[in-house]
């Protein structure tokens, strides 16, 4: 499937060696004005720092449609960002690159795909996506809700100047390092969402997944709810200001796939960057087992970037969500 949400969709489209990459959005409510700093401020976030890719992309974007005066039209937008960077060279006789979609989508494709820097599995997709996200949070902001994100660790150091080093270290070494991400989205209404298979849990966390680096997801005390007693893990209510509160948000602001009001709090883990320097063993597309070290651009940690379209998900999956209780927005 190409597309996440209901009442309020998002697609994104293009390769990373390609032309350019884009995201259509349907469902936007109409009259609601663009505010192209907001969209650079968040493209910003994304760029690479000391520990990025090489690649070296100006991030300009252009919406295509969708808008008229400044303001969205209700129908859909769509956004481009142009490839003004790529090296499709450096991908000429690629072999299935430990830890990319290489091999499963050489496979699902039946060799169709499109294999320069992975193409349309490449992280080179969360661009148009980190557009669009500035887009819907700021759509989100009269509606009292906010989504914001930090890096709590990576290579499993917390503190800033083990990160350092460690990030050092792993650069020096031609390797790479995964990490964590706290996400918080303040000011969900209590009775967002839905039970079982529509859960908000559910949501956010196929949204969190679309993003090819995640491979865990947890909410409020995650797995170290496994570890306490109920006494520990429950919740208790009390009335503040007359309205129901939650002592403590040991459940991430979710029961029973529904909003409880608190803040939603996850923590997502993020894989290191699979395109590493050093010698791996895989297979070539003729089916040979060679022995093989990349030598294109790539981030030491890919944790320090995703962040912006952690939060970008975020906004859709909620906004989403209030849509279909509210019918428009």
């Amino acid at each position: 499937m190409y597309y996440i949400g209901r009442k309020m969709q998002l697609t994104v489209f293009g390769e990373s060696h390609g032309k350019g990459v884009g995201a259509l959005i349907t469902g936007l409510p109409p009259g609601h004005r663009i505010n192209p700093a907001a969209i650079d401020r968040e493209m910003a976030r994304r760029k690479p720092g000391a520990y990025g890719t090489p690649r070296k992309e100006p991030d300009s974007w252009e919406i295509l449609s969708g808008i008229y005066r400044g303001h969205t039209t209700g129908m859909p937008l769509a956004i481009w960002v142009p490839n003004l960077d790529p090296r499709p060279d450096d991908y000429t006789d690629m072999p299935f690159r430990p830890g990319h979609a290489d091999y499963t989508a050489h496979i699902k494709y039946r060799g169709a795909e499109d294999p320069r820097g992975g193409g349309h599995f490449s992280g080179r997709l969360t661009a148009p996506l980190v557009a669009a996200g500035a887009i819907l949070k700021d759509i989100l902001k009269p509606l009292g809700v906010t989504v914001t994100s930090n890096v709590a660790a990576v290579g499993g150091k917390s503190d800033p100047k083990e990160i350092q080093a460690a990030l050092a270290r792993a650069k020096a070494e031609k390797d790479s390092l995964g990490g964590i991400v706290d996400l918080c989205i303040a000011g969900v209404p209590a009775g967002i969402g839905g039970p079982r298979f529509r859960g908000l849990e559910s949501g956010l966390s196929a949204a969190y997944f679309a993003l090819g680096a995640v491979k865990g997801v947890s909410f409020g005390a995650g797995f170290d709810a496994a570890n306490k007693k109920g006494s520990e893990n429950n919740d208790p209510f009390r009335i503040k200001g007359g309205a129901v509160v939650t002592e403590t948000n040991h459940a991430g602001g979710i029961l029973g796939g529904i909003a409880t009001g608190s803040d939603i709090v996850a923590h997502i883990a993020v894989k290191p960057t699979p395109t590493i320097g050093k010698e791996q063993n895989t297979v070539d597309r003729s089916g040979k087992e060679i022995s093989f070290a990349a030598t294109g651009r790539h981030d030491t940690a890919i944790v320090l970037r995703i962040p912006v379209a952690l939060e970008a998900m975020s906004a859709l999956v909620i906004l989403d969500e209030i849509a279909l209780v509210r019918g428009e927005l």
